[in-house]
């Protein structure tokens, strides 16, 4: 696959050293290594990178198993007694062995392969082994909602899309997946049998570049139409060493925790692909350790004296709401330098109450890094670690009109948003009308237009889509931009993100967001929890709102459902100036959620039109759905 943009060379790292890096001549059998190196041409748009790192994500694998053996690698735990620990020099020879079977089946550089494995080690060899092969991945998730039917098939979903040439699996995950993949039958390959049938020291290079295909990843589906986002080996691999800064500086010394599943971005990003890329240690747990026991994720950090995680509001607010007193008094989170948090909205009284519970175990205040990115684009911005975290209130009703105009004190008609740092050096943003492309001075709300060699070449097969929002222009301007479809606005330099573009709701020429009327509902009663709004068309009222009503908390208060939903409407309606307001409420864990624990609203409303949606009451819906 050709064709996709290369970083230029002349990166900065501000001078920190790398790992040794593989020589751009060494392009035969095997890769030469060379001591690290230290870069210091200076920084600008469009001027990233790298031309003494590695050029694939197989080189750069390559460099750390060379440079570091097996003394660093992923630790995976199973459960929070037991864990398994493979180096980066083992990940290489297994990713050898695994390429030198897919190889001699015949497959060739440029097709590519769906993967979904077991949760554990398996991911790290198959992945890479995959891509020493010269193949291009295609992650897919083996859990979730639904039955093992129904996971299959969107697994087949996707690696149809994909055009995947075959299936890469082990039995246990077969199993889970009700024994096979629809229209993978005949094609499916266990990890365990191309370990064991290939020889590692038979391993060639395969004829791959910066503008290889490294990976397909679709997009979460948040807005209802996944795409299969192109990953070339050039952007990913520059994206792992420039996004250093953002993780507090990451040095040899770290160690990254994580427990966002493989096959979604956050989780293949900063637990796998970041940390073999630039050599440091990372551990693993799988989503549902995280949901089971939400202390598990700090009681890692803790006994791993982890540097850098990645989390969404959700877990802060999870961790903040059942860690008790006493057992924050056994953490030691004194280690941290950047807790990203980003891919859903960031809402201030989470972040607040998280850095107050957790202060007593050492967490530093400057910790919690906002950030803002998309599979399409990488990271945009974020709060640089030392940084202080900014939290503003603004005056709604101007940000009705799309300003934002910042308020001292609280009441009703403000809202409190929390920043999403700055934008990097190495990213050229706009903030542009989306109606008629023109910019937008700071303190306007338009739509984030990004252009970076971090930005994605475009949707696998997807023609229309791709120059719909990649390689866009702006009047006196030759770069290339994406066109993100978030809707942001920047003040003294912190770019606030207001909303999705698709999802904002217009009422009378009113632009209310959905995350708003969320966080509103939230704060009603402590049995409201998470809520999806949503605009609605030819419909008695404007506005709908799904949330989850925890029960316990409900029969503590001594209310009953139907005075919660009252007292909901009657507050929304009063604050956002609603006419009427359609609810309907499920049990926890009921809504529908991307792998990364993002709302997904569009979704949402066609569950509950097609009645497939456990409701447990609704008011105002002309299709109420069913239990």
């Amino acid at each position: 696959m050709r064709g996709f943009p290369q970083p230029a060379a002349g990166y900065n790292l501000d001078g920190g050293e790398l790992p040794p890096t593989v020589e751009s001549a060494s392009r035969g059998s095997d890769c030469a290594v060379t001591s690290p190196t230290a870069l210091s041409a200076p920084r600008s748009p469009q001027r990233c990178v790298m031309s003494a790192l590695p050029h694939t994500l197989v080189d750069a694998l390559r460099a750390t198993a060379a440079h570091h053996g097996n003394d660093r690698g992923v630790r995976y735990y199973g459960t929070p007694t037991s864990s398994e620990f493979i180096g980066y020099a083992d990940v290489d020879r297994d990713a050898r062995s695994i390429a030198v079977s897919l190889i001699a089946a015949g497959h060739k550089i440029g097709e590519t392969a769906l993967i979904a494995v077991s949760p554990g080690l398996g991911w790290a060899p198959a992945v890479y082994g995959v891509m020493y092969a010269g193949l291009g991945f295609v992650p897919a998730p083996i859990a979730g909602y639904g039955s093992a039917d129904s996971i299959a098939e969107k697994a087949a979903g996707i690696g149809h899309a994909a055009e995947a040439a075959l299936f890469v699996t082990d039995r246990q995950a077969l199993a889970k997946l009700g024994g096979s993949v629809p229209g993978f039958e005949g094609s499916t390959v266990f990890v365990e049998d191309l370990l064991a049938d290939g020889d590692a020291d038979a391993w060639v290079r395969p004829d791959i570049d910066g503008d290889s295909l490294a990976y397909l990843l679709f997009t979460s589906g948040s807005t209802g139409d996944p795409k299969g986002v192109i990953a070339a080996h050039g952007g990913i691999t520059a994206t792992c060493f420039g996004n250093r800064p953002f993780y507090g500086d990451v040095d040899g010394n770290s160690t990254v925790v994580g427990w966002a599943p493989l096959h979604h971005i956050t989780g293949l990003s900063i637990s796998l692909l970041i940390p073999a890329t630039i050599g440091v240690d990372t551990v693993i747990t799988p989503t549902e350790q995280f949901q089971r026991r939400p202390i598990f994720w700090l009681q890692l950090i803790s006994k791993h004296k982890g540097t850098v995680s990645a989390a969404g509001n959700f877990a802060f607010a999870l961790c903040t709401q059942l860690v008790t007193d006493e057992q924050v008094a056994d953490l030691d989170l004194s280690s941290v330098r950047a807790l990203i948090c980003g891919s859903e909205p960031i809402l201030p009284g989470t972040m607040w109450a998280f850095m107050e519970k957790f202060a007593p175990a050492g967490l530093a205040p400057d910790v919690i890094a906002p950030s803002m990115g998309q599979t399409e684009s990488g990271l945009i911005s974020a709060k640089f670690a030392g940084e202080p975290l900014v939290i503003r209130r603004f005056d709604a009703k101007a940000l009705e009109s799309g300003e934002l105009v910042p308020v001292d004190g609280e009441g009703d008609e403000t809202v409190e948003w929390v920043s999403c740092g700055r934008i990097a050096d190495d990213v050229t943003m706009k903030i542009v009308d989306p109606e008629t492309r023109e910019l937008l001075p700071d303190g306007r709300v338009g739509e984030i237009w990004v252009s970076s060699y971090m930005v994605s070449p475009g949707y696998f097969h997807r023609p229309e889509a791709t120059a719909e929002t990649f390689g866009l222009s702006l009047p006196g301007d030759d770069l290339p931009y994406l066109r993100t479809g978030d809707l942001a606005a920047i003040l003294n330099g912190q770019l606030y993100v207001t909303g999705r573009l698709k999802e904002m709701i217009i009422i009378r020429g009113r632009n209310l967001y959905p995350q708003d009327i969320e966080a509103a509902a939230r704060s009603v009663s402590p049995a409201v929890g998470i809520g999806s709004a949503f605009e609605l068309t030819g419909h008695p009222s404007a506005v709908g709102l799904v949330f989850e009503v925890d029960e316990e908390a409900l029969t503590t208060s001594g209310e009953s459902l139907e005075s919660l939903v009252l007292r909901v409407k009657e507050s929304l309606m009063s604050k956002f100036s609603l006419a009427s307001l359609a609810t309907a409420t499920l049990p926890p864990n009921h809504l529908p959620r991307t792998a990364g624990g993002k709302v997904r609203r569009s979704p949402t409303r066609i569950a509950l039109e097609a009645g497939d949606l456990a409701v447990t009451s609704s008011s105002g819906f002309r299709t109420p759905g069913k239990r």
